[in-house]
Protein backbone atom coordinates (compact mmCIF):
# COMPACT_ATOMS: atom_id res chain seq x y z
CA UNK A 1 0.00 0.00 0.00
CA UNK A 2 0.89 3.55 -0.66
CA UNK A 3 0.82 6.68 1.33
CA UNK A 4 0.50 10.04 0.60
CA UNK A 5 0.13 12.86 3.12
CA UNK A 6 0.08 16.42 2.71
CA UNK A 7 -0.90 19.85 2.74
CA UNK A 8 -2.45 21.79 -0.25
CA UNK A 9 -3.05 25.78 -0.20
CA UNK A 10 -4.78 26.95 -3.96
CA UNK A 11 -3.24 25.12 -6.39
CA UNK A 12 -2.27 22.05 -8.48
CA UNK A 13 -0.72 18.70 -7.24
CA UNK A 14 0.33 15.24 -8.47
CA UNK A 15 0.24 12.20 -7.13
CA UNK A 16 2.20 9.52 -9.03
CA UNK A 17 2.41 6.11 -8.42
CA UNK A 18 2.86 2.68 -10.53
CA UNK A 19 0.38 0.01 -11.37
CA UNK A 20 1.78 -3.30 -11.57
CA UNK A 21 0.95 -5.54 -14.27
CA UNK A 22 -2.29 -7.42 -14.05
CA UNK A 23 -3.71 -6.56 -11.23
CA UNK A 24 -7.87 -7.40 -10.73
CA UNK A 25 -8.45 -4.01 -7.99
CA UNK A 26 -7.19 -0.59 -7.41
CA UNK A 27 -8.46 1.06 -4.43
CA UNK A 28 -7.60 4.61 -3.32
CA UNK A 29 -9.26 5.62 0.13
CA UNK A 30 -8.91 9.75 0.85
CA UNK A 31 -9.82 12.02 3.40
CA UNK A 32 -8.85 15.86 4.26
CA UNK A 33 -8.33 16.38 7.96
CA UNK A 34 -10.69 19.04 8.01
CA UNK A 35 -14.13 19.85 6.16
CA UNK A 36 -13.20 21.47 2.58
CA UNK A 37 -12.92 20.80 -0.94
CA UNK A 38 -10.30 19.13 -2.64
CA UNK A 39 -11.07 17.68 -5.85
CA UNK A 40 -9.54 14.47 -7.38
CA UNK A 41 -8.77 13.34 -10.76
CA UNK A 42 -7.41 10.04 -11.39
CA UNK A 43 -5.90 9.35 -15.08
CA UNK A 44 -3.96 6.08 -16.15
CA UNK A 45 -1.00 5.70 -17.96
CA UNK A 46 -2.31 6.51 -21.17
CA UNK A 47 -4.08 9.58 -19.74
CA UNK A 48 -7.27 8.58 -19.96
CA UNK A 49 -9.65 9.52 -16.67
CA UNK A 50 -10.86 6.85 -14.67
CA UNK A 51 -12.25 8.45 -11.49
CA UNK A 52 -13.18 12.24 -10.85
CA UNK A 53 -14.35 12.80 -6.95
CA UNK A 54 -14.57 15.22 -4.48
CA UNK A 55 -12.47 14.59 -1.27
CA UNK A 56 -14.01 15.77 2.02
CA UNK A 57 -13.22 15.14 5.65
CA UNK A 58 -15.27 11.99 5.65
CA UNK A 59 -13.51 9.00 4.34
CA UNK A 60 -14.13 8.18 0.74
CA UNK A 61 -13.46 5.04 -0.84
CA UNK A 62 -12.70 4.22 -4.61
CA UNK A 63 -13.03 0.66 -6.23
CA UNK A 64 -11.72 0.39 -9.90
CA UNK A 65 -11.88 -3.23 -11.67
CA UNK A 66 -11.98 -4.12 -15.16
CA UNK A 67 -15.52 -4.51 -15.22
CA UNK A 68 -16.91 -2.11 -12.51
CA UNK A 69 -16.57 1.27 -10.34
CA UNK A 70 -17.54 2.56 -7.52
CA UNK A 71 -18.99 6.20 -7.30
CA UNK A 72 -17.28 8.62 -9.34
CA UNK A 73 -15.04 5.89 -10.97
CA UNK A 74 -15.17 4.21 -14.80
CA UNK A 75 -14.56 0.62 -15.33
CA UNK A 76 -12.04 -0.92 -17.59
CA UNK A 77 -8.70 -2.15 -17.95
CA UNK A 78 -5.65 -1.51 -15.19
CA UNK A 79 -3.20 -1.35 -17.62
CA UNK A 80 0.64 -1.56 -15.96
CA UNK A 81 2.14 1.85 -15.81
CA UNK A 82 2.64 5.15 -13.90
CA UNK A 83 -0.59 6.93 -13.28
CA UNK A 84 -1.84 10.16 -11.80
CA UNK A 85 -3.84 11.73 -9.31
CA UNK A 86 -4.33 15.15 -9.60
CA UNK A 87 -5.48 17.25 -6.51
CA UNK A 88 -6.96 20.59 -6.93
CA UNK A 89 -7.54 23.16 -3.85
CA UNK A 90 -9.77 25.95 -6.19
CA UNK A 91 -10.61 28.14 -3.03
CA UNK A 92 -8.26 30.88 -2.14
CA UNK A 93 -7.87 32.77 -5.81
CA UNK A 94 -9.94 35.57 -4.87
CA UNK A 95 -10.38 35.17 -0.88
CA UNK A 96 -8.04 33.82 1.88
CA UNK A 97 -6.56 30.65 1.02
CA UNK A 98 -7.94 27.03 2.91
CA UNK A 99 -4.67 25.10 3.14
CA UNK A 100 -6.32 21.48 2.91
CA UNK A 101 -4.32 18.54 4.42
CA UNK A 102 -5.04 15.09 2.98
CA UNK A 103 -4.23 11.70 2.88
CA UNK A 104 -4.64 9.19 0.37
CA UNK A 105 -3.95 5.09 0.63
CA UNK A 106 -3.57 3.43 -2.93
CA UNK A 107 -3.90 -0.23 -2.99
CA UNK A 108 -3.83 -2.71 -5.61
CA UNK A 109 -4.48 -6.57 -5.62
CA UNK A 110 -4.13 -9.29 -7.64
CA UNK A 111 -7.17 -10.55 -6.82
CA UNK A 112 -10.90 -9.86 -7.17
CA UNK A 113 -13.72 -9.91 -4.53
CA UNK A 114 -17.11 -11.20 -5.52
CA UNK A 115 -18.64 -7.99 -4.29
CA UNK A 116 -16.90 -6.43 -7.02
CA UNK A 117 -18.14 -8.04 -10.11
CA UNK A 118 -21.50 -5.50 -10.87
CA UNK A 119 -21.62 -1.86 -11.08
CA UNK A 120 -24.98 -1.96 -9.96
CA UNK A 121 -23.98 -3.82 -6.56
CA UNK A 122 -20.76 -0.87 -5.91
CA UNK A 123 -23.57 1.66 -6.29
CA UNK A 124 -26.90 0.05 -5.12
CA UNK A 125 -28.53 1.15 -8.27
CA UNK A 126 -28.78 0.16 -11.92
CA UNK A 127 -26.61 2.82 -13.93
CA UNK A 128 -26.06 3.65 -17.38
CA UNK A 129 -22.21 4.42 -18.29
CA UNK A 130 -22.43 8.35 -19.06
CA UNK A 131 -17.92 8.47 -19.65
CA UNK A 132 -16.34 6.34 -21.20
CA UNK A 133 -12.92 4.71 -20.65
CA UNK A 134 -12.11 5.01 -24.38
CA UNK A 135 -13.72 8.03 -24.61
CA UNK A 136 -11.09 10.72 -26.35
CA UNK A 137 -11.27 14.54 -24.96
CA UNK A 138 -13.36 13.55 -21.85
CA UNK A 139 -16.56 12.67 -24.54
CA UNK A 140 -19.82 12.15 -22.34
CA UNK A 141 -21.67 9.33 -24.10
CA UNK A 142 -25.15 9.50 -23.49
CA UNK A 143 -27.84 9.75 -25.51
CA UNK A 144 -30.10 13.20 -25.15
CA UNK A 145 -32.02 12.06 -28.04
CA UNK A 146 -33.76 9.06 -26.21
CA UNK A 147 -36.94 9.11 -25.37
CA UNK A 148 -39.29 8.61 -22.29
CA UNK A 149 -42.19 9.89 -22.85
CA UNK A 150 -44.07 11.54 -26.82
CA UNK A 151 -46.40 13.75 -25.21
CA UNK A 152 -45.59 17.27 -25.95
CA UNK A 153 -46.54 18.78 -22.40
CA UNK A 154 -45.01 20.49 -19.09
CA UNK A 155 -42.34 18.20 -17.55
CA UNK A 156 -40.82 18.94 -13.95
CA UNK A 157 -37.71 18.39 -13.12
CA UNK A 158 -34.56 19.77 -10.58
CA UNK A 159 -31.54 21.63 -12.11
CA UNK A 160 -29.25 21.75 -9.01
CA UNK A 161 -28.83 19.12 -7.21
CA UNK A 162 -25.16 17.49 -5.28
CA UNK A 163 -25.35 13.44 -4.21
CA UNK A 164 -21.99 11.72 -2.05
CA UNK A 165 -19.60 12.35 -5.37
CA UNK A 166 -19.22 16.21 -4.06
CA UNK A 167 -20.69 17.40 -1.30
CA UNK A 168 -24.17 16.04 -1.14
CA UNK A 169 -25.19 13.53 1.53
CA UNK A 170 -27.80 11.31 -0.65
CA UNK A 171 -25.90 8.24 -1.96
CA UNK A 172 -26.29 7.77 -5.75
CA UNK A 173 -29.49 5.38 -5.01
CA UNK A 174 -31.10 7.70 -2.58
CA UNK A 175 -31.02 10.45 -4.82
CA UNK A 176 -32.89 8.25 -7.55
CA UNK A 177 -35.83 7.08 -4.89
CA UNK A 178 -36.08 10.79 -3.77
CA UNK A 179 -36.27 12.31 -7.29
CA UNK A 180 -38.85 9.08 -8.00
CA UNK A 181 -40.61 10.71 -4.62
CA UNK A 182 -40.97 13.92 -5.87
CA UNK A 183 -42.66 12.73 -9.17
CA UNK A 184 -39.71 14.50 -11.02
CA UNK A 185 -39.68 14.06 -15.01
CA UNK A 186 -36.39 14.68 -15.06
CA UNK A 187 -33.07 15.38 -12.97
CA UNK A 188 -29.87 16.85 -13.90
CA UNK A 189 -27.05 15.60 -11.06
CA UNK A 190 -24.81 18.92 -10.78
CA UNK A 191 -21.71 18.04 -9.00
CA UNK A 192 -18.70 20.75 -8.22
CA UNK A 193 -16.72 20.41 -11.60
CA UNK A 194 -17.02 16.79 -11.79
CA UNK A 195 -19.49 14.67 -14.16
CA UNK A 196 -20.81 11.36 -12.76
CA UNK A 197 -19.29 8.85 -14.71
CA UNK A 198 -22.17 6.54 -14.33
CA UNK A 199 -25.78 7.88 -14.25
CA UNK A 200 -28.73 5.48 -12.86
CA UNK A 201 -31.75 4.26 -14.37
CA UNK A 202 -34.90 4.94 -13.08
CA UNK A 203 -37.92 4.05 -14.52
CA UNK A 204 -40.16 7.25 -13.39
CA UNK A 205 -37.11 10.28 -13.97
CA UNK A 206 -34.69 10.76 -16.89
CA UNK A 207 -31.38 11.52 -15.20
CA UNK A 208 -29.09 13.93 -17.18
CA UNK A 209 -25.75 14.81 -17.26
CA UNK A 210 -24.73 18.19 -15.76
CA UNK A 211 -21.64 20.34 -13.72
CA UNK A 212 -21.58 23.03 -11.62
CA UNK A 213 -18.33 24.59 -12.92
CA UNK A 214 -17.37 26.14 -9.34
CA UNK A 215 -14.59 29.08 -9.06
CA UNK A 216 -14.08 31.73 -6.59
CA UNK A 217 -15.74 33.97 -8.86
CA UNK A 218 -18.98 31.93 -9.08
CA UNK A 219 -20.72 28.80 -9.90
CA UNK A 220 -22.85 28.12 -12.95
CA UNK A 221 -24.36 24.78 -14.23
CA UNK A 222 -23.56 23.19 -17.81
CA UNK A 223 -26.94 21.40 -18.15
CA UNK A 224 -26.30 18.65 -21.00
CA UNK A 225 -22.62 18.80 -21.49
CA UNK A 226 -21.03 16.90 -24.57
CA UNK A 227 -17.59 16.15 -22.43
CA UNK A 228 -16.75 16.27 -18.97
CA UNK A 229 -13.92 18.96 -17.98
CA UNK A 230 -10.32 18.24 -18.49
CA UNK A 231 -7.97 18.65 -15.57
CA UNK A 232 -5.25 16.74 -16.76
CA UNK A 233 -2.71 19.19 -15.88
CA UNK A 234 -5.26 22.10 -16.15
CA UNK A 235 -5.49 25.82 -15.89
CA UNK A 236 -6.82 26.13 -12.84
CA UNK A 237 -8.14 29.97 -12.53
CA UNK A 238 -11.52 30.95 -12.09
CA UNK A 239 -11.56 32.70 -15.49
CA UNK A 240 -9.72 29.53 -17.61
CA UNK A 241 -12.38 27.02 -15.86
CA UNK A 242 -15.18 29.32 -16.51
CA UNK A 243 -13.84 29.59 -20.13
CA UNK A 244 -13.36 25.63 -20.12
CA UNK A 245 -17.20 25.41 -18.85
CA UNK A 246 -19.00 27.39 -21.26
CA UNK A 247 -16.98 25.28 -24.30
CA UNK A 248 -18.08 22.13 -22.67
CA UNK A 249 -21.37 22.90 -25.40
CA UNK A 250 -21.74 23.83 -28.88
CA UNK A 251 -23.89 26.58 -30.22
CA UNK A 252 -27.38 25.70 -30.04
CA UNK A 253 -26.39 22.78 -27.19
CA UNK A 254 -27.19 22.27 -23.80
CA UNK A 255 -27.81 25.42 -21.34
CA UNK A 256 -25.60 27.61 -19.87
CA UNK A 257 -27.29 28.28 -16.38
CA UNK A 258 -25.43 30.91 -13.52
CA UNK A 259 -26.54 30.22 -9.97
CA UNK A 260 -27.49 31.65 -6.85
CA UNK A 261 -26.24 34.97 -8.77
CA UNK A 262 -26.45 37.11 -5.56
CA UNK A 263 -26.43 34.46 -2.92
CA UNK A 264 -22.97 35.50 -1.17
CA UNK A 265 -20.78 34.69 -0.60
CA UNK A 266 -21.37 32.05 -4.19
CA UNK A 267 -22.47 35.03 -5.82
CA UNK A 268 -21.62 35.43 -9.36
CA UNK A 269 -18.76 38.36 -9.82
CA UNK A 270 -16.85 37.13 -12.97
CA UNK A 271 -17.47 40.12 -15.16
CA UNK A 272 -16.20 39.27 -18.57
CA UNK A 273 -18.37 36.59 -18.92
CA UNK A 274 -20.38 37.90 -22.44
CA UNK A 275 -23.92 37.65 -21.75
CA UNK A 276 -25.24 35.93 -24.71
CA UNK A 277 -23.40 33.01 -23.55
CA UNK A 278 -26.13 32.65 -20.51
CA UNK A 279 -29.41 30.86 -21.39
CA UNK A 280 -30.74 30.50 -17.90
CA UNK A 281 -30.38 32.32 -14.54
CA UNK A 282 -30.92 30.71 -11.29
CA UNK A 283 -33.20 33.15 -9.16
CA UNK A 284 -34.75 30.53 -6.48
CA UNK A 285 -32.05 28.14 -4.91
CA UNK A 286 -32.77 25.98 -2.15
CA UNK A 287 -35.28 28.22 -0.04
CA UNK A 288 -35.01 26.80 3.06
CA UNK A 289 -31.45 28.50 3.44
CA UNK A 290 -31.82 31.73 5.47
CA UNK A 291 -30.54 34.03 2.83
CA UNK A 292 -32.47 32.61 -0.32
CA UNK A 293 -35.72 34.74 0.56
CA UNK A 294 -33.22 38.19 0.31
CA UNK A 295 -30.90 36.81 -2.73
CA UNK A 296 -33.98 35.38 -4.76
CA UNK A 297 -35.68 39.11 -4.67
CA UNK A 298 -32.20 40.68 -5.86
CA UNK A 299 -31.62 37.89 -8.37
CA UNK A 300 -35.50 38.87 -9.89
CA UNK A 301 -34.43 42.58 -9.95
CA UNK A 302 -31.44 41.73 -11.87
CA UNK A 303 -33.16 39.86 -14.39
CA UNK A 304 -35.39 42.75 -14.77
CA UNK A 305 -32.09 44.69 -15.81
CA UNK A 306 -31.23 41.65 -18.39
CA UNK A 307 -34.78 41.59 -20.01
CA UNK A 308 -34.45 45.63 -20.04
CA UNK A 309 -31.17 45.34 -21.79
CA UNK A 310 -32.34 43.14 -24.73
CA UNK A 311 -31.37 39.63 -23.59
CA UNK A 312 -34.15 37.02 -22.89
CA UNK A 313 -32.66 34.74 -20.82
CA UNK A 314 -34.96 33.00 -18.41
CA UNK A 315 -35.66 32.22 -14.95
CA UNK A 316 -35.09 28.89 -13.03
CA UNK A 317 -35.18 27.54 -10.24
CA UNK A 318 -32.58 24.97 -8.26
CA UNK A 319 -33.07 22.70 -4.76
CA UNK A 320 -29.22 23.06 -4.49
CA UNK A 321 -30.39 20.00 -2.15
CA UNK A 322 -27.25 18.45 -0.43
CA UNK A 323 -29.26 17.03 2.31
CA UNK A 324 -30.91 13.59 3.42
CA UNK A 325 -34.68 14.19 3.88
CA UNK A 326 -34.53 14.18 7.46
CA UNK A 327 -32.16 16.87 7.60
CA UNK A 328 -32.55 20.53 7.74
CA UNK A 329 -30.65 23.60 7.00
CA UNK A 330 -29.85 25.76 9.52
CA UNK A 331 -32.52 27.21 11.40
CA UNK A 332 -35.01 25.52 8.61
CA UNK A 333 -38.07 23.72 9.58
CA UNK A 334 -38.80 22.54 5.65
CA UNK A 335 -36.75 20.16 4.34
CA UNK A 336 -34.07 21.22 1.74
CA UNK A 337 -34.93 18.20 -0.92
CA UNK A 338 -35.22 17.36 -4.65
CA UNK A 339 -37.65 19.05 -6.31
CA UNK A 340 -38.64 22.45 -3.93
CA UNK A 341 -38.28 25.08 -6.01
CA UNK A 342 -39.22 23.01 -9.20
CA UNK A 343 -38.64 23.90 -12.87
CA UNK A 344 -41.43 23.08 -15.39
CA UNK A 345 -39.99 23.11 -19.08
CA UNK A 346 -42.34 23.00 -21.90
CA UNK A 347 -41.11 20.40 -24.55
CA UNK A 348 -42.33 18.27 -27.39
CA UNK A 349 -41.52 14.91 -25.63
CA UNK A 350 -39.26 14.39 -22.59
CA UNK A 351 -35.22 13.34 -23.70
CA UNK A 352 -32.34 15.50 -22.92
CA UNK A 353 -32.35 17.48 -26.00
CA UNK A 354 -36.29 18.14 -26.13
CA UNK A 355 -35.75 19.71 -22.32
CA UNK A 356 -32.35 21.58 -23.02
CA UNK A 357 -34.03 23.26 -26.06
CA UNK A 358 -37.15 23.91 -24.27
CA UNK A 359 -34.87 25.24 -21.50
CA UNK A 360 -32.81 27.49 -24.02
CA UNK A 361 -36.55 29.01 -25.09
CA UNK A 362 -37.24 29.93 -21.90
CA UNK A 363 -40.02 27.99 -22.20
CA UNK A 364 -40.38 27.53 -18.59
CA UNK A 365 -41.87 28.35 -15.25
CA UNK A 366 -40.95 27.80 -11.40
CA UNK A 367 -42.95 27.25 -8.87
CA UNK A 368 -42.65 25.55 -4.77
CA UNK A 369 -45.69 24.32 -3.89
CA UNK A 370 -48.90 26.55 -5.07
CA UNK A 371 -50.23 23.23 -8.03
CA UNK A 372 -49.60 26.31 -10.26
CA UNK A 373 -52.02 25.59 -13.56
CA UNK A 374 -51.78 28.20 -16.58
CA UNK A 375 -52.50 28.90 -19.87
CA UNK A 376 -51.57 32.24 -22.19
CA UNK A 377 -54.06 32.88 -25.27
CA UNK A 378 -55.61 29.61 -24.21
CA UNK A 379 -52.23 27.21 -25.15
CA UNK A 380 -51.01 29.09 -28.60
CA UNK A 381 -48.31 31.06 -26.43
CA UNK A 382 -45.60 30.05 -24.47
CA UNK A 383 -43.33 31.75 -22.42
CA UNK A 384 -40.35 33.11 -23.92
CA UNK A 385 -41.88 33.14 -27.24
CA UNK A 386 -42.96 36.72 -29.07
CA UNK A 387 -46.35 38.10 -28.78
CA UNK A 388 -45.58 41.37 -30.95
CA UNK A 389 -48.14 44.28 -30.41
CA UNK A 390 -50.55 42.07 -29.39
CA UNK A 391 -53.14 41.84 -26.79
CA UNK A 392 -52.86 38.45 -24.59
CA UNK A 393 -55.07 36.39 -22.31
CA UNK A 394 -53.80 34.90 -19.35
CA UNK A 395 -55.43 32.01 -17.40
CA UNK A 396 -54.46 31.24 -14.22
CA UNK A 397 -55.35 29.09 -10.89
CA UNK A 398 -53.77 26.66 -8.21
CA UNK A 399 -54.48 23.61 -6.28
CA UNK A 400 -53.02 24.16 -3.33
CA UNK A 401 -56.05 25.33 -0.70
CA UNK A 402 -53.69 25.40 2.55
CA UNK A 403 -52.13 29.01 1.46
CA UNK A 404 -53.35 32.03 -0.26
CA UNK A 405 -51.57 33.06 -3.41
CA UNK A 406 -51.79 36.28 -5.77
CA UNK A 407 -50.34 36.73 -8.98
CA UNK A 408 -48.28 39.81 -9.14
CA UNK A 409 -48.01 40.66 -13.33
CA UNK A 410 -44.82 42.71 -13.92
CA UNK A 411 -44.29 44.38 -17.73
CA UNK A 412 -40.73 45.89 -18.26
CA UNK A 413 -40.12 45.79 -14.57
CA UNK A 414 -43.29 47.52 -13.18
CA UNK A 415 -45.86 46.19 -11.49
CA UNK A 416 -49.18 46.68 -13.46
CA UNK A 417 -51.88 44.71 -11.67
CA UNK A 418 -52.32 41.97 -9.06
CA UNK A 419 -54.35 39.13 -8.59
CA UNK A 420 -55.52 36.88 -6.06
CA UNK A 421 -55.78 33.35 -6.77
CA UNK A 422 -57.40 30.46 -6.16
CA UNK A 423 -58.96 26.56 -7.46
CA UNK A 424 -61.27 28.66 -9.94
CA UNK A 425 -59.35 30.28 -12.79
CA UNK A 426 -59.51 33.74 -13.58
CA UNK A 427 -58.61 35.75 -16.57
CA UNK A 428 -57.09 38.89 -17.53
CA UNK A 429 -55.72 40.71 -20.81
CA UNK A 430 -52.54 42.77 -21.39
CA UNK A 431 -51.78 44.52 -24.23
CA UNK A 432 -48.22 44.15 -25.73
CA UNK A 433 -47.50 46.92 -27.51
CA UNK A 434 -47.15 49.16 -25.10
CA UNK A 435 -44.52 46.65 -23.29
CA UNK A 436 -41.24 44.85 -24.11
CA UNK A 437 -41.77 41.83 -21.97
CA UNK A 438 -43.99 40.87 -19.38
CA UNK A 439 -44.16 38.15 -16.77
CA UNK A 440 -45.99 37.00 -13.91
CA UNK A 441 -45.03 35.98 -10.13
CA UNK A 442 -46.93 34.02 -8.04
CA UNK A 443 -46.61 34.99 -4.54
CA UNK A 444 -47.29 33.62 -1.27
CA UNK A 445 -49.81 35.90 1.27
CA UNK A 446 -53.24 37.83 0.59
CA UNK A 447 -54.02 40.86 -0.71
CA UNK A 448 -55.18 43.36 1.67
CA UNK A 449 -58.59 45.51 0.46
CA UNK A 450 -56.01 47.93 -1.40
CA UNK A 451 -55.13 45.20 -3.69
CA UNK A 452 -51.77 44.94 -2.00
CA UNK A 453 -49.61 42.60 -0.99
CA UNK A 454 -49.27 41.57 2.81
CA UNK A 455 -46.26 39.83 4.34
CA UNK A 456 -45.78 37.79 0.48
CA UNK A 457 -42.91 35.27 -0.61
CA UNK A 458 -42.12 34.26 -3.32
CA UNK A 459 -43.76 31.03 -4.91
CA UNK A 460 -42.86 31.01 -8.71
CA UNK A 461 -42.89 32.78 -11.34
CA UNK A 462 -44.04 32.42 -14.70
CA UNK A 463 -41.11 34.05 -17.70
CA UNK A 464 -41.78 36.30 -20.03
CA UNK A 465 -43.40 36.74 -23.28
CA UNK A 466 -41.72 39.27 -25.68
CA UNK A 467 -42.74 42.33 -27.84
CA UNK A 468 -40.29 41.41 -30.46
CA UNK A 469 -40.88 44.17 -32.26
CA UNK A 470 -38.81 46.57 -29.28
CA UNK A 471 -35.50 47.47 -31.04
CA UNK A 472 -33.30 46.28 -27.75
CA UNK A 473 -34.10 42.68 -28.30
CA UNK A 474 -32.40 42.89 -31.78
CA UNK A 475 -29.39 45.14 -30.16
CA UNK A 476 -28.94 44.36 -26.81
CA UNK A 477 -27.58 47.68 -24.64
CA UNK A 478 -24.68 45.75 -22.64
CA UNK A 479 -22.70 42.85 -23.69
CA UNK A 480 -21.06 41.37 -20.58
CA UNK A 481 -21.73 40.77 -16.90
CA UNK A 482 -19.28 43.64 -15.93
CA UNK A 483 -21.57 46.08 -17.71
CA UNK A 484 -24.41 44.87 -16.99
CA UNK A 485 -23.09 45.80 -12.99
CA UNK A 486 -22.19 48.80 -13.80
CA UNK A 487 -25.17 49.58 -15.68
CA UNK A 488 -27.29 48.83 -12.62
CA UNK A 489 -24.88 51.04 -10.35
CA UNK A 490 -25.51 53.90 -12.63
CA UNK A 491 -29.34 53.75 -12.30
CA UNK A 492 -29.48 52.95 -8.36
CA UNK A 493 -27.99 56.82 -8.19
Amino acid sequence: MLNFNGELTFGHRVLNFNVRANIKTLTITATTIKKGFLYAYLYDCEQQLRANLLFEKESKKLILTEQSASLGGIPGPLPAGDWQLHLYNLEGENRSPKAMRYSVDIEDSDIIDSQHCSNEKLLATKTQPCINVNSINHHIDFDYDYCVNKEPRWYRGDLHAHTQLSDGHNSLASAVNIAEQQSLDFFFITEHNICHPALPISERTLILPAIEVTTDQGHFNVHGPRQSLNMLEADYSSAALIEQGINLVAIDEGNISINHPMMKPWHWQYPDIPLNKINTLEVCCDPTWSSSPKATEEALALLTHLWNAGYRIAAVGGSDSHLAPHERNPNAIEASIYGDPSTFVYADWLSGNAILSGLRQGHVYIERQCGLVFNINDGALLPGQDAENNVVEYALSVNDSQSHYFAECIADGEIIARYQLSAETILFNVDMKNHGWLRVDIRRGQLNVNNEKNNAEFEGLINPIYNGQNATFSHPLIGTWGELTEMIKENEE
